[in-house]
């Protein structure tokens, strides 16, 4: 059992981010093939946040988003990012990529003039000879950055670039979040809500995109009292898709997930700040349990609920959820 710290937990988030932005096309070498289909703007959400942490990751994932921003959706990452510092954040990497890429120019149409350097908020603790106009335009402090140009589109035959090769078939926007929730759940049919949850648009749009699909007969509509769920032939779209049924990549709730992931990172960056005696610090943790073990348990990971374990002894139980937490994510070879 590793003792778990804020350089542990970052070193554990940024090799989950290489390895799956290495499956989608960014600079590098990864032997992970995994079966899961990845959710690229909850992803890249998550690699902006943690900045800091791996500068060189930040720019090649900057350069990834150059490369293959045509598959990216600019309105579901907005709506992701759910606080103001991560849409901030967004709006930054997209207006960099317009900048960079004629393709995206819109993303960088209209910003604002760059701020006063000493008006930037610093995304990491390094020198910054020059700062770049795309992060100074949100008032966010960076040293000016150029494309690296190593990124390559991305392969949407991976099981992990699923959402890619359903947004080359029905266009970037809900419908291809839709198909890809129904054909990798494994809920027999789900609501609107639970579509809407995963597919990151609103309940309006969802419902907008079910009805269409359904009144083209590729999605199974069924009414469950005042409710309507909804259904796919899952043994057809793999016909359609050319992967046998068992072989498609399963659903995880990145959704729900990885802004958890950030949440941890957060909370171990603030406890290296704040001097916690051992009773505080497991006090603090159980409060930050609290906080996300429903969106870790809707993500399949075990979370115990410590509960006659008391005061000190509360930090192995938190240090189990962690273990699986990056178990989960990055599952020995």
């Amino acid at each position: 059992m590793p003792i778990w710290s804020r350089d542990g937990v970052a070193q554990e988030v940024s090799t989950f981010l290489w390895d799956q932005w290495t499956q989608l096309g960014l600079a590098g070498v990864s032997p992970r093939r995994d079966r899961w289909a990845m959710d690229p703007e909850a992803l890249l959400l998550l690699g902006l946040r943690t900045a800091g942490a791996d500068p060189r990751l930040f720019g090649e994932t900057l350069d990834w988003l150059r490369c293959n921003g045509r598959l990216m959706s600019a309105k579901r990452l907005r709506n992701l990012a759910r606080d103001a510092e991560s849409r901030r954040l967004a709006d930054a990497a997209l207006a960099w990529a317009g900048m960079h890429e004629s393709a995206l120019q819109l993303w960088a149409r209209g910003i604002a003039r760059p701020a006063p350097r000493d008006e930037l908020i610093p995304l990491a603790d390094l020198s910054v000879r020059e700062p770049d106009p795309a992060f100074a335009s949100f008032g966010l402090l960076w040293q000016q950055t150029e494309p690296s140009a190593k990124s390559a589109a991305a392969d949407v035959l991976r099981p992990a670039a699923l959402a890619f090769r359903l947004r080359l078939l029905f266009g970037v926007g809900a419908r291809a979040e839709v198909i890809r929730y129904l054909l990798t759940t494994d809920r027999p049919e789900s609501s609107v809500a639970d579509i809407a949850h995963a597919a990151g648009f609103g309940k309006r749009n969802v419902a907008d995109a079910l009805g269409a699909l359904a009144s083209a007969g590729v999605v199974g509509r069924l009414s469950r009292g005042r409710e309507l769920r909804f259904a796919i032939d899952v043994a057809r779209w793999s016909g359609l898709l050319q992967v046998a049924a068992g072989d498609l990549p399963r659903a995880v709730d990145w959704v729900g997930l990885l802004p958890v992931v950030w949440r941890i990172t957060a909370w171990f960056d603030e406890d290296a700040a704040s001097g916690r005696s051992p009773y505080l610090r497991a006090s603090e943790a159980r409060l930050l349990m609290a906080e996300i073990g429903p969106a870790l348990a809707a993500g399949g990971i075990v979370v115990p609920d410590g509960c006659d374990a008391h005061g000190e002894a509360y930090w192995p139980v938190f240090e189990n959820v962690l273990e699986a937490v990056f178990a989960f994510l990055n599952p020995p070879a």
